[in-house]
């Protein structure tokens, strides 16, 4: 099994923080010492807080999300508009720290690859550095082949293994969520997970995402 895991997202709110807290729920129900990050946040540390409270963990928030910014946009952008520079030391700092503590983290980017933190420096430059594996949360509905191809294509180019693609809030009610899962298992390789709308992960799906298949 993976001692940690990197949840980043095809887009913003595809659903990264639902799955993040199910698995770290799940976790801890499981007897596991989990322990959560979120790097990066813009605007607010509501998902942070979501993940401290699945995980049952005491961390503070500012050790749990080293990096808060005001305004809700890109961080880069966020940034500039506050006149700061983000200092990601604090970021590497928590998570050697937290690595210590727990047999298991679960960390969470913010959007998807190519948001910019920096000048000429992305999410996808801060999954390269944590060395975990990462799960891909996609949506299920049209449009989803091309934004998780392209997510997966980046991800291998800089030989970042991938632990898989989790499809969230699917409903299998349109041909497109019919087929998607299957086009996206045939065209990557990548095993595919299917997570309902509003419902907890089982055991069974937690452990395939941790590599306890």
């Amino acid at each position: 099994m993976y001692k940690g895991i990197f949840i980043t997202g095809t887009d913003t709110g595809v659903g990264k923080t639902y799955v993040g807290c199910s698995l770290a729920r799940s976790l801890k129900e499981r007897g596991v010492a989990v322990g959560v990050m979120k790097p990066v946040a813009s605007g607010d540390r509501d998902d942070a807080r979501k993940l401290i409270s699945a995980a049952g963990v005491r961390d503070g928030i500012g050790r749990v999300n080293p990096v808060c910014l005001k305004y809700p946009l890109a961080p880069l952008v966020s940034a500039r508009l506050a006149g700061v520079r983000i200092d990601l030391r604090p970021v590497w700092e928590s998570y050697a720290q937290l690595k210590k503590k727990y047999e298991f983290m679960v960390v969470e980017g913010v959007g998807g690859l190519l948001v910019p933190l920096r000048e000429n420096y992305f999410v996808l430059d801060m999954i390269k550095r944590f060395r975990l594996p990462v799960l891909i949360i996609a949506r299920p509905f049209l449009g989803t082949i091309n934004h998780t191809l392209l997510t997966v294509d980046k991800l291998r180019q800089r030989r970042i293994d991938i632990a898989g693609v989790a499809m969230s809030c699917t409903q299998s009610s349109t041909l497109a969520e019919k087929t998607n899962p299957g086009i996206i298992r045939e065209l990557t390789g990548l095993d595919v997970l299917e997570v309902p709308c509003k419902q907890e992960m089982n055991i069974e799906q937690n452990l395939w995402i941790i590599g306890g298949k």
